[in-house]
């Protein structure tokens, strides 16, 4: 219980969602693909960054733009997109504001706007006009993902989540009693939750695959089915094994299968609504 008052803490700070504190990304081996710098604004002007990445051979099955978990930037994230390049899919990742080399605050509301200003960014490129463009977010990137999804789906043609939580008060909740003995209805009272997955994931009509593992310690198991459950078709739930957003790692081709499978079956009249 001693515990509990650093908990609140971190909470109100914003610390527990957002671990900012990372060395700037090296940048990717560029053997099999071409990495390009990539600089766009929030809302608030803050300069973002990020890369865009695209096989060197091939035609291009399709476009990712990927939202990442709340540790790391995307030095540590680019890796896992690189099955789905090396497959012929072409991908941009960038950090929020705060993180990498993007300025900035982040924050619930600061994040949401940079996730728009990242869609925003990617739909104006020459290069991604007539592809199929799928939205693909991990963790807190994924709860992101289906918020942004259900307002811009309009300009998507597929999401794909991987380990998301069902929203702010409902994750600080479960980590809070399992680390803290901290009361779920206090977390509720306290905590400020400026949109939810969970309220949002059934206006979304476009294609969705939802990602989850039995064995996730950081975003439960239960929360990817109620996420799953209360979405609209057409919907595929992927149940796997293992630590918390790993299939890249560990399902590597049936990772790649999975996005195969869903670009192939966005018809070509969806394509860049």
């Amino acid at each position: 219980m001693f515990f509990i008052p650093l908990f609140w803490g971190a909470c109100g700070s914003s610390a527990f969602f957002y671990i900012t504190k990372y060395n700037s990304p090296d940048f990717p081996d560029t053997t099999s693909c071409t990495v390009e710098n990539i600089y766009f604004r929030s809302p608030d002007s803050s300069l973002l960054h990020g890369w865009f990445i695209k096989p060197r051979k091939g035609p291009i099955l399709g476009t990712i733009l990927h939202f990442h978990g709340n540790a790391g930037n995307i030095g540590y994230y680019a890796p896992g997109l690189m099955p789905l390049v090396n497959a012929g899919f072409q991908g941009m990742v960038w950090d929020y504001e705060e993180y990498g080399q993007s300025q900035g605050k982040a924050s619930q509301e600061h994040v949401l706007e940079d996730g728009i200003a990242a869609l925003d960014y990617i739909c104006k490129r020459p290069d991604v006009k007539g592809t199929k463009l799928i939205l693909f977010g991990q963790s807190l990137g994924g709860h992101l993902a289906l918020v942004v999804a259900a307002r811009e789906q309009k300009r998507l043609n597929g999401v794909i989540v991987e380990g998301p939580f069902t929203g702010h008060r409902q994750i600080l909740a479960y980590h809070g009693w399992r680390k803290y003995l901290a009361p779920p209805l206090l977390t509720y009272s306290i905590i400020p939750s400026r949109y939810n997955a969970i309220d949002v994931v059934n206006q979304i009509t476009i294609p969705k695959l939802f990602i989850h593992s039995t064995e996730d310690k950081v975003c439960p198991y239960f929360m990817g089915q109620k996420l799953y459950a209360k979405a609209v078709a057409p919907k595929t739930f992927w149940e796997i094994k293992g630590p918390h957003c790993r299939a890249a790692l560990l399902y590597t081709t049936d990772f790649v299968e999975h996005f195969v499978k869903l670009a192939g079956d966005i018809p070509v009249s969806a394509i860049n609504n």
